[in-house]
């Protein structure tokens, strides 16, 4: 199946209609305070800089699943599992009949030998995946309840991780930028963490941190954008859905 991964994954929930208080009283951060930054009333220390957007984003993911109630439904589950083993079985029937194609090309004497190389690869990349899957399908020593269990977690991130995507766009809209993870409407999430600053969810005390958080969220030059219509497409059906169903 395609991999896809998620941005961030979430931390604890806060309320905080009493924190807009406690953050304005919060002292400006001056050089030698360990303090930078305050999400939800927890401080993000000098040592934590490296992850100050996963604590801050993952902290107010967090509260915005929990009050917003994107969990994933067991039947949200199901289907994606179902569907990405339907995903898996189209795989691997598309790379067995390219690898009876390429040992077909590579009995021709006219292709050259750039040619033999390239395909040469491509057969051994097909086989090493065909290899791997089929001694997963073994599962050594994994009880078929781990399996099970291994495949709802998988499940619960991807959908849980779609469900907020889709929350966020249709609240604020704008554009969706191609991510491993699935399409991600960044300019969404960008517009979020604005209303949450204005709010007092959270804070950087030191200004020296501010542009290196901001430059995902608005540097257009890191990001392949979607055409609108796409993009909004992507958000309104998620991506196991869009593949066609093996033929059984």
């Amino acid at each position: 199946m395609k991999i896809r991964c998620q941005l961030v994954n979430s931390l604890r929930n806060r309320q905080f209609p009493f924190l807009c208080l406690i953050l304005a009283a919060a002292p400006v951060w001056t050089q030698g305070d360990d303090t930078v930054a305050i999400v939800l009333g927890k401080t993000i220390t000098m040592r934590e800089k490296e992850n100050l957007n996963a604590l801050i984003l993952g902290n107010l993911i967090e509260m915005y699943t929990r009050e917003n109630n994107v969990d994933p439904t067991n039947e949200e589950l199901d289907t994606f599992v179902r569907r990405s083993e339907e995903m898996d079985k189209q795989q691997n029937k598309t790379f067995a009949e390219d690898r009876v194609g390429l040992h077909h090309e590579l009995k021709s004497p006219s292709i050259t030998e750039r040619e033999r190389k390239q395909k040469t690869e491509h057969l051994q990349s097909i086989e090493s995946i065909l290899k791997t899957n089929e001694e997963q399908k073994m599962h050594p020593g994994v009880t078929e309840e781990q399996m099970r269990q291994s495949r709802r977690n998988i499940a619960r991130h991807f959908v849980k991780s779609w469900k907020i995507n889709k929350a966020l766009f249709d609240r604020y809209g704008g554009r969706v930028i191609f991510q491993q993870g699935g399409p991600e409407p960044v300019d969404a999430y960008r517009d979020f963490l604005r209303e949450q600053e204005r709010n007092g969810a959270f804070t950087i005390l030191n200004k020296e941190l501010e542009p290196s958080f901001w430059n995902y969220f608005t540097n257009d030059k890191m990001h392949t954008f979607y055409p609108n219509d796409e993009g909004k497409k992507f958000m309104q059906t998620p991506w196991w859905m869009m593949e066609k169903p093996i033929d059984e």
